[in-house]
């Protein structure tokens, strides 16, 4: 298998990526997302269950794909962000993300001195349990580590610039499930306000010189082409859903 560039360079690029969420403990559905030429996953320990064990192992099997693996944090302290990103993550997803305060401390967390303040450790995972040489391989992190901030709070939209000017900060996803409910619209990311204030999202780091990548989720293929065209350059699935969906349109086909 050849080897890709880091997943944090590949943000940068003009081809779009496309993975998945992934709610559910399981290194085979991650294995499968990879075998399947997909880029990444977002193993998602803000809302699903697995711990740091299974989190392990679910990198593990990322590692033996060829899919890169990032993890959605529950929250942006700095222990949380040291655990994940020591088993061995490719980048970390942030959520409720309301300021440049807070994207600046989240940076501080996620890189080792002299950019962050992230506490050393020349024994994990992610420097191959000190197999190799601890110095370069805590220079090389900051190069192979993705920040990614979201923006699902109606409070944060006055300040989308101000975190997606955040030295460190490599892209900023736009979650409207919880944008959307914040803003009154309990339940329906299509109502207008909404995805206008996501377009609104877009252009602020769109107009913004090297910015970070616009990231969303997509619910098909065909709103994935919208979101490319629109200059989204990371663009999200997930599992849990399409697996319901497609249970559900064959359990209708056979009682059809």
């Amino acid at each position: 298998m050849a080897d890709k560039p880091p997943f944090k360079a590949r943000l940068k690029g003009s081809v779009p990526l496309h993975g998945f969420f992934l709610g559910l403990p399981s290194p085979a559905t991650v294995e499968i997302a990879g075998w399947s030429g997909f880029d990444f996953v977002i193993i998602d320990t803000e809302h699903g269950p697995a711990g740091l064990e299974t989190l392990e192992n679910m990198l593990r099997a990322a590692a033996a794909s060829g899919i890169a693996a990032l993890v959605r944090v529950p929250r942006g302290d700095a222990d949380t962000i040291l655990h994940v990103l020591d088993v061995g993550a490719d980048g970390i997803l942030v959520p409720h993300v309301t300021s440049a305060d807070v994207a600046q401390r989240i940076v501080a967390h996620a890189y080792y001195p002299p950019l962050g303040k992230r506490g050393i450790s020349t024994l994990s995972r992610a420097a191959r349990h000190g197999t190799g040489d601890g110095a370069t391989v805590l220079r090389e992190q900051a190069g192979r580590t993705a920040v990614i901030a979201m923006i699902e709070d109606t409070e944060a939209l006055p300040h989308v610039e101000a975190i997606a000017r955040t030295p460190g900060l490599d892209a900023v996803f736009v979650g409207p499930n919880d944008l959307a409910a914040s803003m009154g619209h309990l339940g329906n990311m299509g109502h207008p306000e909404v995805t206008a204030a996501v377009d609104r999202i877009r252009a602020q780091l769109q107009a913004i010189p090297d910015g970070p990548a616009f990231a969303t989720i997509a619910r098909n293929a065909a709103q994935a082409k919208d979101l490319t065209g629109r200059g989204a350059r990371m663009i999200c699935f997930n599992t849990t859903n399409i697996l319901v969906q497609a249970l559900r349109t064959l359990r209708h086909d056979l009682d059809t």
